[in-house]
């Protein structure tokens, strides 16, 4: 909380936060405040800008062009890294149109070396539950330059459709840019992960784009059928290990002795996959072998305890290295 020096009123951001990241919410009452009753040092340190460069960012994007009218409004979430408290970006209804209940997002990382690392997609999933179950807005768009891959990757993992290419909309320094228009439904975003391609899927988990919370033991089990499908059971290892590794790392875990990637647990589950697929034949789509898979045994959480005690489970070496079931040996049918 930071006090005026004109009125002394305390001005309090609300911040919330996700795994590895705070979000500290702008909008046009804290603006408004900031600006009228603050000088520029004083928001600069207030904000966590690491440079007059972010500064200057901040002021021309909420100040210079602030609105704040009964039809239109914002709400943006600066990005902030909890263990510097330094600014590295923002994620944003830059411009929400109260009435028609819909908004426009934006987003960017400002850091270089923060970029690469999945923070974008974490910001974005929270922004977005904030849209559409607080904000009950019932569209959100987004506009992207045609050659930037990387935020057109983010979009449609979140289930974003493409509507359309819209030429010279975009001002890049003096230069007209054409854009590609996307929009996002609330019933298509809270059943993004039903929804969406088991292609797309995998790709955002290769891609460590996909957020958190989508990282399911459903969905261990849905990219693990897959890889099992498509490679065998032995490519499938070496593929879903080192994914899972660099995934934990991407979300901000760590893969300790403690914590993080088990082997046994891994190569179980896999195992346990590709006797499902044995039992259950391959030739069949990947859909309904999926849903074979939900509604049998074979996809049951504590599985794993027929085989194993919770003790041999949870010890360093089973986390560090394959151990043999010990309760009973590892073959199909499995019983319920």
């Amino acid at each position: 909380m930071f006090f005026s020096k004109q009125n002394a009123m305390p001005l309090s951001f609300s911040e919330i936060r996700t795994p590895r990241l705070i979000l500290r919410e702008l909008n046009p009452q804290v603006v408004r405040h900031l600006f009228n009753n603050h000088t520029g040092p004083e928001i600069f340190h207030m904000l966590g800008c690491g440079s007059e460069q972010d500064f200057q960012a901040i002021r021309d994007r909420y100040w210079l062009n602030f609105v704040d009218n009964t039809r239109l409004s914002f709400r943006t979430w600066l990005l902030i890294d909890p263990k510097t408290r330094g600014l590295i970006g923002d994620c944003s209804f830059h411009s929400w149109w109260v009435r028609n209940k819909y908004a426009e997002t934006g987003y960017g990382i400002w850091e270089e070396s923060y970029r690469g690392k999945g923070l974008m997609t974490e910001a974005l999933e929270r922004v977005l539950q904030l849209g559409f179950r607080e904000m009950k807005l019932q569209r959100v768009e987004a506009f992207v330059v045609p050659d930037n891959k990387a935020s057109i990757r983010i979009l449609q993992n979140f289930g974003f459709r493409r509507e359309g290419f819209l030429r010279r909309r975009f001002n890049n320094e003096g230069r007209m840019e054409h854009t590609l228009a996307f929009s996002l439904l609330p019933e298509e975003f809270e059943n993004r992960n039903r929804q969406m391609d088991i292609r797309q899927f995998v790709d955002a988990f290769e891609t460590n784009a996909l957020p958190p919370a989508a990282w399911t033991h459903e969905a261990h089990l849905s990219v693990g059928l897959w890889y099992i499908l498509e490679y065998g059971l032995d490519i499938a290892l070496c593929k879903i290990r080192p994914g899972i590794i660099v995934y934990n790392l991407a979300a901000g875990g760590e893969n300790t002795p403690d914590g993080g990637y088990h082997e046994t647990l891994t190569v179980f589950w896999m195992r346990v996959l590709s006797l499902f697929v044995h039992q259950y034949g391959r030739s069949r789509r990947y859909d309904s072998v999926r849903q074979a898979l939900l509604n049998s045994p074979y996809s049951d959480k504590n599985l794993p305890f027929q085989y194993y005690t919770k003790e041999v489970l949870l010890s360093a070496r089973a986390r560090g290295q394959w151990v043999e079931p010990g309760l009973k040996p590892l073959s199909g049918p499995l019983e319920p």
